[in-house]
């Protein structure tokens, strides 16, 4: 009888073969390992006990980077500035308000004359 090891199997007809391990087959030890954000949450994410152990890790609460230390866990990340710009500061970065009275002056004009010949 042949022995049931760590068997590969197909991820698709005709595809490479997938990442599903064989029921029965052996499995790798493993070990949670800890890790603290600056908002005090904790992570145990769970790793090989072959794997190398990344220094940090995203907080599984909160998304910001945690480390190794409870005592000093890493910063958080710094804001990300200034709010987006509006319409009308894009448009006064371009032009001023006497360039924009013009073009409506303009564009008004416009508008009537074309209301004058109907």
């Amino acid at each position: 009888m042949k022995s049931r090891g760590s068997v590969l199997r197909g991820g698709r007809i005709g595809g490479a073969p997938g990442a599903e391990v064989d029921r029965g087959g052996a499995i790798e030890p493993r070990r949670p390992v800890p890790y603290w954000c600056s908002a005090g949450h904790e992570s145990r994410p769970v790793f090989a006990t072959t794997a190398e152990i990344p220094d940090s890790w995203p907080c599984d609460r909160c998304g910001r980077p945690a480390g190794r230390s409870e005592e000093a866990p890493p910063p958080p990340p710094p804001p990300l500035g200034a709010s987006p710009k509006t319409p009308w500061e894009f448009l006064m970065m371009r032009r001023t308000i006497e360039d924009g009275e013009k073009l409506l002056d303009e564009a008004l004009a416009k508008l009537r004359a074309s209301r004058e010949r109907r």
